[in-house]
């Protein structure tokens, strides 16, 4: 008998990523495809749901050549994607508008609209704060400014759902990303009718729930050839990217945590029960009987890749994270007296202020492109320490910290990082939530037992780091001067935003 395998994608912010795990949990083949996001207005972010799928289809394609499989020894499918980006579709399953992104901020006019009129209800019943992140704001945005899609509109899917119902049609999704769309109830598990009402949503156009691991469908003839797998072949729900990237990094017990050096910069604990408090996001684990709350800096692996642009485009592609660290490395902790505040779109915790804005202070002729993109991997990791500090506040405690998305491979922001938070991490062999959304896969087709024991014998360690004391004692110093700056400046970027919006450009 042929040795079978999963197929597993993540769709990341910016690509979409493709691997084949076999039943030991190794990877045998990835690849990746990047799609293109777009800002056509200040504080619009939008993609285009048909790129993702032509990235999947590319990179599942891609993946089959590269490992020599047959298609029929692929056991089954699985997708995990940002969480609760919309897709609204027509009669005939088409999207009507690009997707708006979650570090979109136009809909901050209706999020107080919702607050006008619920109030405190809306998150007592989501346990989750209004903001632009999520679904039922961006709704609002849509029916008052397209109503022309509105009227057209059928099915509303998510990022994962719209690729998954292209390649095995079921219009689905999974209580956890339900849950980022403030129109859900995570524990009673139902989509919540009065909030629906006051939307004017149908009710008909909202997927059914069901749970991550659960079979939902099949590759549909279309979807096979598009992609190269076998029609027939099974397809689970998926779920969203952070849940997975938790379970493929091993946070699988209460008390485990994570800290993603993604786009977003995400925190996360596994607990037993949400935290029922102000400011923290709140999702169930994959695994019964957990939760994931959390908190997040807005911009992380994002303000490095804006650097990239910015300042290193003399580089190829292929080398210039690299040679970005190396330059990075020479310049001394601190900077020289340089800090940068990474709130280029806006800042969640601990400001949840959306008309942020980041900055560079202490520039002076010393200062070169190397202490500039030191000073962004810095300023991340001040970030990251922000948004941790408010959490443990508020009584959630990260211990067993794992260190995980892309920024992650780097091993000069991970070191930064340790010293900045002043924490141990562990850094797992595989990072990414692809990772993640494969084993989900395989526990979905029962390749592999749904226990913490089962997947922990799959996941390793890559390197564990401790802070560097001498280098914590800097870092603790400027974090002071960092906060101080950014309670000073507050005013300043509100002034800034308003004068953007008003110019229009």
């Amino acid at each position: 008998m042929s040795e079978s395998f999963v197929i597993a994608s993540d769709l990341g912010s910016s690509a979409c990523k493709t691997i084949i795990l076999n039943t030991r949990g190794q990877v045998v083949a990835a690849a990746q495809q990047e799609y293109p996001t777009f800002y056509p207005r200040p504080g619009w972010v939008e993609q285009n749901p048909e790129d993702w799928y032509a990235a999947f289809c590319a990179t599942v394609r891609a993946v089959l050549q590269q490992a020599d499989v047959s298609p029929d020894q692929i056991a089954g499918v699985g997708i995990v994607g940002v969480t609760h980006n919309v897709v609204l579709m027509d009669e005939h399953d088409r999207p009507l508008c690009p997707t708006i992104l979650i570090f979109d901020n136009r809909s901050l006019p209706q999020v107080q609209e919702i607050l006008a009129r619920w109030g405190q209800t809306v998150w007592e019943k989501t346990l989750n704060d209004v903001t632009p992140v999520w679904t039922w704001p961006q709704l609002l945005w849509i029916r008052e400014h397209r109503p022309d899609v509105w009227r057209a509109t059928r099915r509303i899917l998510f990022q994962k759902d719209y690729v998954r119902h292209r390649l095995a049609p079921a219009p689905v999704t999974d209580v956890i990303d339900a849950s980022g769309t403030l129109l859900f109830d995570p524990i009673q598990e139902e989509w919540i009718h009065p909030f629906c009402e006051d939307l004017a949503l149908d009710p008909a156009w909202l997927p059914r729930v069901v749970r991550p691991l659960d079979i939902v469908a099949e590759v549909s003839p279309q979807g096979a050839a598009d992609t190269g797998l076998a029609a027939g072949t099974p397809v689970i729900a998926g779920t969203t990217d952070t849940v997975a990237e938790m379970l493929g990094s091993g946070a699988l017990r209460p008390g485990f945590a994570i800290v993603k050096l993604a786009s977003v910069g995400r925190i996360a604990v596994v607990t037993t029960e949400p935290l029922r408090r102000p400011h923290i996001f709140n999702y169930r684990h994959v695994l019964d009987g957990l939760w994931y709350p959390g908190t997040a800096s807005k911009c992380a692996a994002s303000a490095y890749r804006w650097l990239r642009e910015a300042l290193w485009s003399d580089t190829r592609d292929d080398i210039a994270y690299r040679l970005m660290d190396e330059a990075a490395a020479q310049v001394p902790p601190g900077c020289d007296g340089l800090l940068f505040h990474p709130h280029l779109t806006g800042e969640w915790a601990p400001y949840w202020d959306e008309r942020m804005r980041g900055d560079f202070i202490g520039l002076t002729t010393r200062h070169t492109r190397a202490h500039l993109t030191r000073a962004v991997l810095e300023g991340v990791a001040f970030g990251l320490k922000d948004a941790l500090s408010e959490m443990e506040g508020l009584g959630l405690k990260a211990e067993n910290i794992r260190l995980i998305g892309q920024g992650s491979k780097s091993l000069l922001w991970c070191h930064i990082v340790a010293d900045v938070l002043n924490r141990p991490l562990q850094i797992p062999e595989q990072p990414d939530a692809v990772y993640g959304a494969a084993l989900i896969t395989a526990m979905g087709i029962y390749a592999i037992e749904r226990t913490p024991e089962a997947l922990e014998a799959l996941i390793t360690i890559r390197q564990a780091i401790s802070p560097d004391p001498q280098k914590a004692e800097i870092y603790a110093t400027l974090f002071d001067i960092y906060r101080d700056a950014d309670g000073v400046l507050r005013a300043i970027s509100a002034r800034l935003h308003d004068f953007e919006q008003r110019q229009g450009r």
